[in-house]
């Protein structure tokens, strides 16, 4: 059987199904026009573009309905390509279709092109994919002015109050004695200087991190990491800050063998250790102990510094990373804290490509863990 045949006995057999399918169907467009252009019939598709205030055959633009009149036919097939259809002045759309004459009637017939909806659908993918781009960009730059702003906010708190008090501390010790030291028992004025000189101390400490802290974040820091030996930070780091942990008899366990080699930037893994000691006696009670270790691997060292001190709630150990989270909270003498060590800490362990953590219980103490990977270029 013919394909032509074939169709005739499709139409035969299922003509009510055809009419009805063809009639409704969003995607297929058909009207018929007597010779002298009047509309005989249209489906409800194609009548959606029509113009309501201009008759139907006004709203074939191009070509029009009297030009495609005027075309040769070539069997019955006059014309075969897009045809615009709606106002000039009015929203049209193009459609592309067959216009067939036989007898004393001319059919349009069109539908939507599959390559062109295709391509729409490739450039609608392409833009919806360009639009979650920018959603997560957006989510990210608000996640970074988000915490640009708690880093302003933290700075103004610190100027504001930290480093407002102590000064003011400062300037009342200095007042006091230059008033009365003529009438003060030399133990009184010795008093007076140790608060100076403790006072002076913690100021300084605060600025020095707060200054290490902005480089970090403005980029000035350079992470120059070499091969350096570990027990030599911890003596350094001992010689730093031992003094505090004397203060509050506290055991400052700094063990590190001494073969073990750190693929670090010195001065950075010298802040990291410090700041982590250091909260460690701030946090730690009179006659406590804090121990650091050092292990290796073949991918890394794992350092480790632990007390025996306050301990940090599961609730506030998510926030001691991140500045928005402002946790911050006096020692067990009442010492003051910022929050920025940990930042520093955290700033530059990230630097080395490594990892910080801590586990701790409230009452039990807390151990803080840092990794850092091995040169691996040797």
């Amino acid at each position: 059987m013919t394909r032509k045949g074939l169709i005739n006995q499709i139409l035969d057999n299922w003509r009510d199904e055809f009419k009805l399918s063809v009639a409704d169907n969003p995607s297929i467009y058909i009207a018929l026009f007597d010779t002298q252009g009047e509309l005989k019939f249209a489906n409800k598709t194609l009548k959606s573009f029509f113009v309501p205030d201009i008759p139907p055959k006004d709203n074939f633009l191009n070509p029009s309905v009297k030009r495609l009149l005027q075309m040769t036919p070539k069997d019955t097939l006059i014309y075969s390509g897009y045809v615009t259809i709606g106002g000039y002045d009015r929203e049209n759309i193009s459609l592309l279709g067959k216009v067939y004459r036989k007898n004393e009637e001319m059919l349009f017939v069109g539908g939507g092109d599959i390559r062109q909806l295709l391509e729409q659908n490739a450039q609608l993918f392409d833009l919806n994919s360009e639009i979650n781009a920018l959603q997560r960009q957006l989510t990210r730059d608000k996640v970074m002015l988000e915490e640009a702003n708690a880093a302003k906010d933290k700075f103004f708190s610190i100027i504001a109050h930290d480093l407002k008090n102590p000064f003011n501390a400062l300037l009342g010790f200095s007042e006091f004695l230059l008033h009365n030291y003529k009438e003060m028992a030399s133990s009184e004025v010795e008093e007076q200087l140790v608060l100076l000189r403790d006072t002076s101390k913690q100021t300084y400490s605060l600025l020095e991190d707060l200054l290490t802290w902005s480089k970090a974040q403005r980029g000035k820091i350079e992470c120059k990491p070499q091969n350096v030996k570990f027990k030599i930070i911890c003596d350094e780091v001992r010689a730093l800050i031992g003094y505090l942990a004397d203060e509050k008899e506290i055991a400052l366990v700094l063990e590190a063998d001494t073969d073990i080699d750190v693929y670090a930037d010195a001065n950075m893994l010298k802040t990291i250790l410090r700041n982590l000691v250091s909260n460690a006696i701030k946090f730690s009670y009179r006659g406590g102990k804090i121990t650091t270790s050092a292990t290796r691997d073949d991918k890394a060292v794992t350092i480790s510094v632990e007390d025996n001190g306050k301990g940090i709630s599961r609730e506030n150990q998510g926030k001691l990373w991140n500045l928005a989270g402002k946790y911050t909270t006096r020692g067990t003498e009442d010492e003051s804290g910022t929050g920025l060590g940990l930042l520093i800490c955290k700033e530059f362990t990230e630097a080395h490509g490594g990892r910080i953590r801590v586990e701790s219980e409230e009452g039990k103490g807390s151990k803080f863990i840092f990794t850092l990977p091995l040169n691996t270029i040797q």
